[in-house]
């Protein structure tokens, strides 16, 4: 780890004193040494370069989205696991033609998801999930690009649990099952074999388990060869171990290089998939001493990291490299157990280890800690996870926060039933999950309340649609429990009122609840307007609205001595709608709230539509009531406008609505002056998602 090395006895990370580090964020946190991973990643491309092989980043080893770009960036591939890995890659911006896929348990929508993406390939790993990802292709309408893991049987010389190549282990398929497999994917309409695989461990330092297992699949790519059965990439997989301890040997790369040279056919390009070889020594976690014991002849050091927040110890017997951050006289050492604050035996970092003498409140620095460091941490014992800094020369990033006491409770919810606790709950302070959303540009906060926290929804409506001072919306919409529908969607404006229903908020609520389990792709909706049907293709929803009612047609108002002439219906809620040429200068803000208010409309008052027909199109503006605004959209309003549209200017169905924030489509019949099967569709996004906290009392 030459980026971490003592000045004037104080330990740095290239030029960042880590005691300095330590005292601005708190312990324990993870620190990494953005050289050492561009340069361990050099050292691997050079080592490799005679065979150009494409070097896939295993993301298993640390997953921190920063250090993920950083080597995205450097032109790196990615080694994935699991569909939550996959779209860390994707996010971290990994092309995905330079994305391979291990796992032995892939779920069909993890696969489903990687085929979407169009990844490099997948690796399959039983002839079960070849039957599965083949019906997946065959659904999709593609051809899957595929390998098979193959496991050669051979032992890797290390820690039984990271050994990945041995007969008793899960991974891969046997030698003989592959010859079958193959054959039977080269006969398949829906896969295309791109490569072969084997991944035989992790922390191997010695050549010769590889030479031995290449050698088994290098005689596998003859074989299917032979067949007419094309190889075109050879994944090797991973594994190069890193120094832990001083007296260990560097892996050999370049002799391991050498040997491939004459073993890996030239037309066949070779796959990497390095995680600790370019992360594990970029990083340290940083811990304090807490307190000092002594029971027997055993001295403790107490420290504040724990086992949660690295694991390798405890899990392999792993050795790490304990160094304090102020450099001690050598002389003064202790043989000490060094454990962290864990309930349990096995939380410890060293035993029996020499370290020099400290005093309580002095820091160390766990070593070589980069990877399976944080990628393995847990809440185990309500412990929060620490955060990761990152090092460039004199500067220093904090690239993920340290997580606080709600955090904890993130995504739990605590039911308001009276039948499970026998009496009610009288306090709860506890986060509350959100989901800002939008449809059209409208948008939407939506919560989760089917065990009735929150009670008054307009009172939380006045404080979160708040766009200055709180998270800012057109409304709050609340899922409740309902007996004959799905679900009940209410929606509270920003000013407190309950309106009846909303168009695009039925879109984002269908969507909410169906990505939530609540309801399916179809589904039926309880509103104060009454019933309405919604149905989701992708991010697009579908929703049939009531049968519009109230039509009165040209009505004229005056205001201020003008009059203005429109068109009243109710879609769920009132709308006047306006003819006005051009669009962009109509008064909405000027005129909307009169009309709104007019006493023609009293008590409830009205939204008012402006509307401009153009290449057969409908163009709209709407004032809003509750929201006492011009709003991006409005799906409702976008109905009304089409129906009289409709009336007046003859415009068929599907109507195309173009509002400020999007454009939607409206369908319906219009028999005997009559309209009926009335539905709006639209896109709806999710915004991001949060908790509502602070103390704010729901019940």
């Amino acid at each position: 780890m030459s980026y971490f090395y003592y000045k004037k006895d104080e330990l740095f990370c290239e030029n960042v004193s880590l005691n300095r580090l330590a005292r601005e964020i708190g312990t324990p946190f993870y620190v990494y040494s953005y050289k050492t991973v561009l340069e361990n990643l050099k050292k691997i491309k050079k080592a490799f370069s005679p065979l150009n092989p494409l070097v896939c980043y295993s993301l298993k080893a640390n997953t921190n989205l920063t250090i993920c770009k950083i080597l995205a960036l450097q032109g790196a591939g990615a080694d994935v696991v699991s569909g939550g890995e996959l779209y860390q890659a994707l996010k971290a911006g990994f092309s995905p033609e330079k994305i391979v896929y291990s796992g032995v348990g892939k779920t069909p929508q993890e696969i489903e998801f990687a085929l979407k993406k169009q990844i490099l390939f997948l690796n399959v790993e039983s002839e079960e999930e070849f039957f599965v990802v083949s019906k997946i292709a065959k659904k999709l309408d593609l051809k899957a690009p595929i390998s098979f893991r193959i496991n050669p049987d051979v032992d890797s010389q290390t820690h039984r649990y990271v050994t990945t190549a041995k007969k008793e282990n899960k991974f891969g398929i046997s030698l003989i099952q592959a010859e079958r497999l193959y054959q039977r994917a080269f006969e398949s309409e829906h896969v295309e074999i791109r490569g072969i695989h084997m991944h035989i461990g992790s922390q191997i330092l010695s050549l010769e388990p590889y030479l031995k297992a290449l050698s088994k699949i290098i005689q596998l790519i003859d074989k299917l060869q032979s067949r007419g059965i094309k190889i075109q990439f050879l994944d090797i997989g991973g594994g190069f171990g890193i120094k832990y301890q001083e007296e260990e040997k560097e892996f050999p790369l370049e002799s391991f290089s050498e040997s491939l040279i004459s073993m890996v056919p030239s037309q066949i390009r070779l796959i990497l998939e390095p995680g600790r070889y370019i992360v594990g020594s970029a990083g340290a976690l940083i811990t304090e001493l807490l307190y000092r014991k002594k029971e027997h002849t055993d001295k403790f050091f107490i420290v504040d990291a724990g086992m949660n927040d690295l694991i390798r110890p405890s899990l392999y017997g792993a050795y790490h490299r304990i160094v304090p951050l102020k450099r001690k006289i050598p002389s003064q050492e202790d043989s000490v157990n060094i454990v962290g604050p864990v309930c349990e035996s096995g939380d410890f970092f060293a035993h029996n280890r020499k370290i020099p003498s400290l005093n309580q409140q002095d820091l160390l620095a766990i070593l070589d800690a980069g990877a399976y460091g944080f990628s393995m941490s847990s809440n185990y014992n309500g412990r929060t996870r620490p955060p990761e800094v990152l090092v460039k020369e004199e500067h220093w990033w904090l690239i993920r926060e340290r997580e606080d006491y709600l955090d904890l409770m993130r995504k739990q919810r605590i039911p308001v039933d009276f039948s499970l606790y026998g009496k009610k709950l009288d306090d709860a302070y506890f986060p509350l999950e959100f989901w800002k959303m939008e449809g059209s540009g409208n948008d939407f906060i939506i919560v989760d309340n089917r065990g009735k926290i929150i009670q008054d929804g307009g009172e939380l409506a006045r404080k979160v649609c708040q766009r200055k001072k709180n998270i800012g919306a057109d409304g709050l919409i609340l899922i409740e429990k309902a007996n004959k529908a799905d679900f009940i969607m209410r929606i509270f404006n920003p000013d407190g009122s309950e309106a009846e229903m909303c168009g695009n908020g039925a879109r984002c609520a269908a969507f909410f609840a169906y990505k939530k389990r609540i309801a399916g792709k179809e589904c039926s909706i309880q509103t104060l307007a009454g019933k309405i049907q919604a149905k989701i293709r992708e991010n697009k929803v579908k929703v049939k609205m009531r049968e519009p009612s109230g039509l009165r047609k040209n009505i004229t108002l005056e205001i201020n001595g003008k009059n203005y002439s429109g068109f009243h219906v109710n879609t769920g809620v009132p709308h006047f709608v306006i003819f006005w040429e051009p669009i962009d200068g109509a008064p909405v803000k000027e005129v909307g709230p009169k009309i709104r208010f007019h006493q023609m409309f009293l008590p409830h008052g009205t939204n008012v539509d402006f509307v401009e027909i153009k290449d057969q199109r409908v163009i709209i503006r709407t004032y809003e009531r509750g929201v006492e605004d011009e709003t991006l959209a409005c799906g409702t309003g976008a109905v009304a406008s089409a129906l009289v549209s409709h009336l007046t200017h003859k415009i068929p169905p599907p109507v195309r609505v173009k509002m400020r924030g999007g454009e939607v489509s409206i369908w319906f019949n219009f028999e005997e002056e009559k309209f009926s099967d009335v539905y709006l569709e639209g896109e709806v996004n999710l915004v991001y998602t949060g908790y509502l906290n602070g103390g704010w009392r729901y019940v």
